[in-house]
């Protein structure tokens, strides 16, 4: 018997629905790049993310992640690299920023109730 990669998974994925990201990039050398885009799932490690364009040139140097529920408006941001790009607008990233552990697990509980309130 073999196990997939979603049964070896130690934390669920959420989908919640409508929820937006910022995607703030910050080379070692130059300014600051604000991608646009919505959230495909979250889990207490790493987040997906569809971009509204195109991601042009590679990602080296800081990535900011700046999230808010859809319906309170609470907002959520952590730092994260890289874990891998499927296509030019789909990102998968993997937090970096353990300091907020306890943000990320009252963010996460709000994901939750939003993923139940709207498939009610």
């Amino acid at each position: 018997m073999t196990m997939t990669q979603s049964d070896r998974r130690k934390y669920p994925r959420l989908n919640p629905e409508g929820m937006k990201a910022s995607v703030v990039l910050t080379p070692y050398e130059g300014s600051a790049t604000v991608i646009e885009g919505d959230v495909v799932d979250i889990s207490f490690t790493g987040i997906k993310i569809r971009l509204k364009a195109p991601l042009t040139g590679n990602l080296e140097g800081l990535i900011r992640i700046g999230l808010n529920l859809p319906d309170t408006r609470i907002p959520f941001y952590i730092n994260g690299i890289l874990k891998h790009q499927a296509t030019p607008t789909e990102l998968g990233l993997h937090y970096i920023d353990s300091s907020n552990v306890i943000d990320l697990d009252k963010f996460i509980l709000e994901c939750v109730k939003h993923v139940k309130t709207s498939k009610a």
